[in-house]
């Protein structure tokens, strides 16, 4: 199941960047070419639910889930050109929320979690005057930090697909709106969060988050 996941998300990165560059071929690339650009940027989180099971029913039915509350999220974004439309980018994205264990077998059920993602990937700039959408792809590490006694750190491979609006003011500044679907690799064969007694895996293949920023855009 997850291969085939996998194979899904990559094709469609790879539809993404096919529609953006037959946009751009057909506008013959009139726009100014792109440079260094450095975005601080703050917003809204959106989702990550699963489901988990626990080591003695792991031959049974999905038997919890952990629900992670919607909260705000902040971060940067660093992008350097590769092409005349074309960056690469850095991107690091902070969340501070809550999530709910519901499973009968543990004894802690509700705790504080930070989670972050940092990707490296690609953008595509297409044309505009003072204001340009792009598309992007980006591959990298999330990492969960449970606040709760027995709970043990997870870092796992993640990927994302963002899209958005660079609205420039001036020749040095503007702004920009993003938005981001992270989705992390879980493998339903390894254990997350607890350790010692507390022994709890994935069940899945994908953990999705959603995102919406607004962000200071400085053209360096």
């Amino acid at each position: 199941m997850l291969k085939l996941n996998l194979r899904h998300v990559f094709a469609l990165a790879l539809a993404l960047v096919s529609l953006g560059a037959q946009a751009q071929l057909r506008e013959r690339g009139t726009s100014e070419p792109v440079g260094w650009e450095l975005a601080p940027f703050a917003g809204f989180r959106f989702g990550g639910d699963f489901s988990v099971a626990t080591e003695a029913e792991l031959n049974a039915q999905v038997d919890g889930s952990v629900d992670v509350d919607n909260a705000p999220a902040y971060g940067f974004v660093l992008e350097f050109p590769s092409g005349h439309q074309t960056q690469w980018q850095i991107m690091y994205s902070h969340q501070s929320t809550e999530f709910d264990l519901q499973t009968p077998e543990l004894a802690i059920t509700h705790a504080d979690i930070d989670i972050d993602y940092l990707h490296f990937g690609g953008t595509f700039v297409m044309d505009g005057d003072r204001v340009r959408p792009y598309v992007g792809v980006g591959f990298g590490v999330s990492q969960f930090r449970p606040d709760a006694d027995g709970f043990d750190d997870e870092t796992e491979f993640s990927i994302g697909f963002m899209g958005g609006y660079k609205m420039r003011i001036t020749k040095r500044f503007g702004l920009r709106l993003d938005f981001r679907a992270l989705g992390t690799v879980v493998d339903s064969d390894s254990r997350i969060f607890c350790s010692g007694g507390c022994i709890v895996r994935w069940n899945g293949s994908m953990f999705w988050q959603y995102e919406a920023t607004l962000g200071l855009n400085f053209y360096l």
